[in-house]
C-alpha cells in the first residue's frame, strides 16, 4: 500500500464524516490533522466526534491510547499530549509520519484529516527554516546544558551550520540554542518530505468547500450544538484540573472565549456581546483565512459540498455526494502505485 489519501478543508464541511466513510469503504484509518485535537481533554471545543453532515453507518465511539475509535475506525492523532505542554508543528510531524507508517505496516489506507493548513503543508511538504518557529520544549532542555555540550550537540546535529557560525555565536550559547533548534526542525522536515513524496507516496487529496454563507451557518450551529453537549462544563474541568486561563487563551478560538467567559470578561451566554455571538465571529474569522490558505493548495480536487453543479458527477443528487467522492476515490486506490514520485 503506497496511497496517502488526505481529506482537507475549512471547519464545519464534514470532513472526519465523509473519511470515516471513506475508510469503511476503502479499509482505512484517519489521521486528524488539527492542531488542537492533539490535546487531551479539548474533546467538544475541537469537534473530535463527527459533526454528523453525513449519515455514518455507526456513530459508536470510544477513546483508545493516542486515538478515538468512531463506528469502528481508529482516528489517530487524539489525546496526544497534556494541553498544559506546548506542542509543535515539528512535534506532530514527527508523531503522524510515525502513526501514518504504522498504518501502511497494517496494509490499510492512511486518511489525513483536518484544516490547519500549516500542519498539513509541513506534513506533506516540509517547511523552510525561516518559517520554524520557536520550539519552547527544545528549549528548555537545552538551556540546562553547558556551552560544550550545546557546541558538541549543534556540530554532530549539522555540522554544515556549525561551520558557518563565527567564533562569536559559537560562544554565544542563545545562538547555540536556535541553531540547534532550526537544525532540529530541518531534520524533521527532511524526514517528513522523505516519508511522503521521495518515499513514493501516490497521495491524492480531496478538498471540501462551500460558499462563505453556507460556511458561517455551519459553524454557527455547530456552536450551539456544542455548546448543549457542554463545551463551557468542559471548559470548567479544564480550568479545575489545572489548565490556566492564559494557556486556554492560548489554545484560541473556541478556549480563548471559553477563557474570557470562565474570566468574568463574558458575561452572558446568549445576546448581544455574548458567549455564543463571539465565538461564531471568531470562527468566521477563521473560516476566511482558512479559505485564503487553502487556495494555495496544489493538486487538490476541489467539492462543493451543496453545489451540484461543482461535482464531476453532476447527474447524481446532493444527498449522494459521499458516494460521489467515494467514485473518484476508488479510481484512484484501485490503480496501480505509481512509485515514480
Amino acid at each position: 500500500m503506497k496511497k496517502l489519501l488526505v481529506i482537507l478543508g475549512p471547519t464545519s464541511t464534514g470532513k472526519t464524516d465523509l473519511a470515516l466513510i471513506l475508510a469503511k469503504k476503502f479499509d482505512g484509518e484517519l489521521v486528524s490533522c488539527d492542531s488542537r485535537q492533539v490535546y487531551v481533554g479539548l474533546d467538544i471545543g475541537t469537534g473530535k466526534l463527527p459533526s454528523g453532515r453525513w449519515k455514518l453507518e455507526d456513530g459508536n465511539w470510544k477513546k483508545g491510547q493516542g486515538f478515538w475509535e468512531i463506528g469502528g475506525i481508529r482516528v489517530w492523532m487524539h489525546d496526544v499530549i497534556s494541553p498544559k505542554k506546548q506542542y509543535t508543528v515539528f512535534d506532530y510531524v514527527k508523531d503522524a509520519n510515525r502513526v501514518i507508517g504504522e498504518i501502511r505496516e497494517r496494509g490499510k489506507l492512511p486518511i489525513v484529516v483536518g484544516g490547519t493548513g500549516l500542519y498539513l503543508k509541513a506534513l506533506l511538504e516540509g517547511l523552510p527554516a525561516l518559517a520554524i518557529p520557536p520550539n519552547l520544549k527544545l528549549r528548555k532542555e537545552l538551556e540546562k546544558l553547558p556551552l560544550s555540550q550545546l557546541q558538541a550537540r549543534l556540530q554532530k546535529l549539522s555540522p554544515q551550520r556549525w561551520k558557518k557560525m563565527n567564533d562569536s555565536d559559537r560562544q554565544n550559547p542563545r545562538r547555540l540554542v536556535r541553531a540547534i533548534e532550526l537544525a532540529s526542525a530541518e531534520f524533521i522536515s527532511e524526514e517528513s518530505l522523505r516519508a511522503t513524496i521521495r518515499g513514493g507516496l501516490n497521495t491524492l487529496k480531496i478538498g471540501l468547500t462551500a460558499s462563505r454563507r453556507i460556511l458561517y451557518q455551519g459553524s454557527d450551529e455547530r456552536v450551539v450544538k456544542r455548546l448543549n453537549q457542554g463545551m463551557v462544563e468542559e471548559a470548567k474541568r479544564l480550568y479545575k484540573g489545572g489548565l490556566s486561563l492564559k494557556r486556554m487563551r492560548q489554545l484560541g478560538l473556541e478556549y480563548g472565549v471559553l477563557a474570557d467567559y470562565l474570566d468574568g470578561k463574558i458575561r452572558v451566554i446568549e445576546g448581544d456581546q455574548g458567549l455564543i455571538e463571539i465565538m461564531q465571529n471568531k470562527i468566521h474569522g477563521y473560516i476566511r483565512r482558512q479559505l485564503t490558505w487553502f487556495k494555495k493548495e496544489k493538486n487538490v480536487y476541489w467539492f462543493d459540498i451543496l453545489d451540484k453543479q461543482s461535482f464531476p458527477f453532476s447527474d447524481e443528487k446532493r444527498k449522494n455526494f459521499p458516494d460521489n467522492v467515494a467514485k473518484m476515490v476508488a479510481g484512484w486506490y484501485h490503480q496501480a502505485d505509481d512509485t515514480k514520485n
